[in-house]
């Protein structure tokens, strides 16, 4: 999948899942990649890119117990139980070297999980996943 059908794919899904929750669940999202160097961002959507280039290493720190950059078998996510307010809230994989951050600036994982209509929701984020499975990002 190309960089262009993978921005669609979220942006698709993150709709799925504000309308099937109510709200949203992710108002941030990046696609990164892990080089020699450090990371990359590919693309960024949300509200504030230039504090999220700046914070970048503070925030992602919130994954620091579920994002393993050395596994980057594609599927792999987690959620973060550690992410509050720009601290990111999940990952996953997408393809060799490059995964999805998700995060949700005004809510924690846990405020997303409590909410009754999540369990239902959650279809869409599966979906986005198995996409990725099936064509990762190259």
């Amino acid at each position: 999948m190309n960089t262009a059908a993978a921005i669609d794919r979220i942006e698709s899904a993150l709709i799925n899942l504000e309308t099937a929750i109510g709200e949203p669940v992710f108002d941030e999202w990046a696609l990164v990649e892990k080089t020699s160097g450090g990371w990359k961002l590919i693309e960024y959507g949300g509200g504030r890119k230039e504090d999220f280039l700046a914070e970048f290493n503070t925030d992602v720190a919130a994954l620091k117990n579920t994002l393993d950059p050395t596994n980057n078998d594609v599927g792999n996510f987690a959620f973060s139980h550690e992410g509050h307010g720009t601290g990111l809230d999940a990952h996953m994989c997408i393809g060799k070297n490059i995964f999805l951050l998700l995060n949700n600036t005004a809510k924690s994982t846990g405020d997303i999980t409590s909410n009754p209509k999540w369990t239902n929701a959650q279809v869409h984020f599966a979906e986005l996943l198995e996409a990725f499975i099936a064509d990762p990002v190259a």
